[in-house]
This record gives C-alpha cells, sequence and structure tokens, in this order.
C-alpha cells in the first residue's frame, strides 16, 4: 500500500523540480536583464553602505519598472547602435583627411579618437547582446 504512494509521489515531485529547472533555464531578455542588473546594483550599495547610489538605483529601478518595455528597450539600443557606427563612420573620414594632409600630431588624434568611437560601438552593440540574447 506505502508503494502505490510513494512511487507516484516520487514521479510527481521529479516532474515538479524538472519543470521548475525548465522554467528557471529560460534567459531572461530585455527589460527583466536591466531590472536584474540594477537589482544587483542595489544589493552592492546597501553592502557597502552607499545610500547615494542606492537613491539613485531605486529611482532608476522606478523608471525601468514603470516605462521600460522589450520594445522600447529594444528600440532605443538599436538607435544608439546605428549612432554609434554613424559615429565611427564620420571618425574615419576624418582620420583619412588628416591622413591625406600629413601632419603626424593630428593623425594621432585621429586614430585615438577612431578608437574610442570603435569601443563605444562594442559597448553599444554588448549592452544589445546582454539584453536581447
Amino acid at each position: 500500500m506505502l508503494n502505490n504512494v510513494a512511487i507516484p509521489t516520487t514521479l510527481l515531485a521529479v516532474f515538479l523540480l524538472s519543470t521548475s529547472t525548465m522554467v528557471q533555464a529560460t534567459p531572461l531578455m530585455g527589460c527583466a536583464v536591466k531590472k536584474q542588473e540594477i537589482n544587483t546594483q542595489i544589493s552592492y550599495a546597501k553592502e557597502y553602505n552607499n545610500t547615494y547610489q542606492l537613491e539613485g538605483l531605486q529611482k532608476a529601478l522606478a523608471e525601468v519598472n514603470d516605462n521600460c518595455t522589450d520594445e522600447s528597450l529594444k528600440s532605443k539600443q538599436l538607435a544608439t547602435i546605428a549612432n554609434k557606427e554613424k559615429k565611427v563612420t564620420e571618425r574615419k573620414q576624418e582620420l583619412m583627411d588628416v591622413k591625406e594632409n600629413g601632419k603626424t600630431n593630428k593623425i594621432n588624434k585621429k586614430e585615438k579618437k577612431l578608437q574610442e568611437a570603435i569601443d563605444e560601438l562594442q559597448d553599444a552593440k554588448n549592452t544589445y547582446s546582454r539584453y536581447f540574447k
């Protein structure tokens, strides 16, 4: 009699554990990722008693909770990437123009600005990838 109850109960427990694992395995996307990142920073701010940072993070979290949608976040991130790509293109053109003039000190400055623009573009792409895997 005990076996008749134990086997189905065990199977049910295994099923429930496996389905809860499947739910957790679903990666977070969009605003959920942004909320998670802010909550992580809130934990750090609390841990180190950083009240000013905590206030700012709580305000940011409220803003995300009130206004963030996955569609708006995706649109904003894609616009940021497009803006950064445009900046890289402009910096490349500036560098080519300066190279035509042959001024070494300006070439170095333009190369540095181009690299900064490329880094900003990569950061924007990384942020997008973090939100929308």
